[in-house]
């Protein structure tokens, strides 16, 4: 288990815990659960680099505990 911190960029974090194997789209799953809104509008990535995709594991783009990721809400506009 892993806690990885979601940094929404307008003073909220939040700590997700989570396994290193969970794909990207389950991890989304679970900070949707936890901010109220739904997982296709959230875009998760580093500071500077690509949005991460949903298959992908958290494990294979170097995640670990105590990382802290981007989040960005398309609000569709």
């Amino acid at each position: 288990m892993i806690i990885v911190h979601v940094n929404d960029r307008l003073g909220t974090k939040s700590a997700i815990p989570c396994l290193p194997s969970d794909t990207v789209g389950q991890f989304k799953l679970m900070i949707a659960a936890r901010i109220g809104r739904e997982a296709g509008q959230i875009m998760l990535r580093r500071q500077g680099e690509r949005p991460f995709k949903d298959h992908i594991t958290l494990e294979d783009y170097g995640i670990s505990n105590g990382v802290q990721l981007d989040l960005e809400v398309d609000t569709g506009d």
